[in-house]
C-alpha cells in the first residue's frame, strides 16, 4: 500500500509534537482525580469514575483530533514538502488516506494510554478486579466507540481542511462535533416550532451531520452493556461515515490547486 508509509510518517511527526504531551498530560491529572473525589462521594464511586474518566477521554481526544487533524494538510502545504511528496508514485488519494491512517494511528495509541489510566484509577476506587469486572464490557464499549467517534472527526477535520484554513476547520469540527451530540433535540425543536421549514431545516440537518450520540454510551456504563446488534451498528454507522468524508476529501483535494 503506497499511503502505509506517508501513515508511518505521519505517525512519527504527530509522536514528536510535545503539545501532545501536555494534552495528554493533563487528561491524565484529570482522569486520576477521581481518586480524591471519592471521598466526596456517597456510595457512588464507579459512577463518578466513570463519569469523569470518559468525559476526559472524550474532551482530550476532541482536543487533540482538532488540533492534529485540521493542521495536516496545510502544514505539508506551508512547508513545501507536498510538493516532494506527490512528486513521488504517490497520488492525491494516497496522500489523504496515509494522513489519516496515520494520525488515527496515533489517536488508537492516546486512547489506549487514557483508558489503561482509566482502569487503573477504577481498579483503586473500586477495592480491586471484583469492582471493575461488572461495569468492564460496557465501559469497555463506550472506550471502543469513542475511539470510532474520533477517527470520524478526523475525517471531518480533513474533509474540512481541504477547502478551508486551519482555524474555520477547528470551528467546523467543533460545531459538527457539538451539533452531532445535540441531533436528536434539534430535530425535535423544529417538530415543536410547527414550521414547515423549521422542521425541513432540522431535518436536513440532522441527516447531513453525524449523529454522535450514536456513539455515546454514556448512560449504560451503570446498568449493562449494550446489545451485540446496537453496538456493531454503531461501528458500523461511524465507519461508513467515515468513509463517505474520506471519499469526499479525496475528490476535493484531487481538484485543489496549490
Amino acid at each position: 500500500m503506497r499511503s502505509f508509509p506517508l501513515a508511518l510518517n505521519t505517525l512519527r511527526e504527530a509522536i514528536r509534537d510535545k503539545i501532545l504531551y501536555v494534552i495528554l498530560l493533563f487528561s491524565f491529572i484529570l482522569i486520576s482525580s477521581g481518586i480524591l473525589l471519592k471521598s466526596l462521594s456517597l456510595n457512588q464511586e464507579n459512577k463518578i469514575v466513570l463519569d469523569l474518566g470518559l468525559s476526559s477521554i472524550s474532551i482530550f481526544g476532541l482536543i487533540i483530533t482538532i488540533f492534529v487533524g485540521t493542521n495536516l494538510l496545510n502544514k505539508e502545504i506551508d512547508k513545501k514538502t507536498i510538493y516532494l511528496l506527490l512528486s513521488k508514485p504517490l497520488n492525491r488519494s494516497d496522500f489523504i488516506l496515509g494522513k489519516f491512517m496515520g494520525l488515527s494511528i496515533m489517536l488508537l495509541m492516546i486512547v489506549a494510554s487514557m483508558g489503561m489510566a482509566f482502569y487503573l484509577v477504577l481498579w483503586y476506587t473500586s477495592g480491586g478486579l471484583s469492582g471493575i469486572l461488572p461495569i468492564f464490557e460496557s465501559s469497555a464499549q463506550a472506550i471502543l466507540l469513542i475511539y470510532i467517534e474520533m477517527v470520524l472527526l478526523t475525517a471531518l477535520a480533513i474533509f474540512f481542511s481541504t477547502f478551508a484554513t486551519p482555524v474555520m476547520s477547528a470551528i467546523f469540527t467543533l460545531a459538527a462535533y457539538t451539533i452531532g451530540h445535540m441531533s436528536n433535540d434539534i430535530v425535535s425543536f423544529g417538530k415543536l416550532s410547527q414550521s414547515p421549514l423549521v422542521v425541513q431545516l432540522t431535518q436536513f440537518i440532522f441527516y447531513l451531520l453525524p449523529d454522535l450520540e450514536r456513539l455515546n454510551l454514556k448512560n449504560h456504563l451503570m446498568s449493562h452493556a449494550v446489545s451485540a446488534e446496537i453496538f456493531g451498528g454503531s461501528i458500523a454507522y461511524g465507519l461508513m461515515y467515515t468513509l463517505g468524508l474520506l471519499l469526499l476529501s479525496m475528490v476535493i483535494f484531487d481538484f485543489k490547486e496549490f
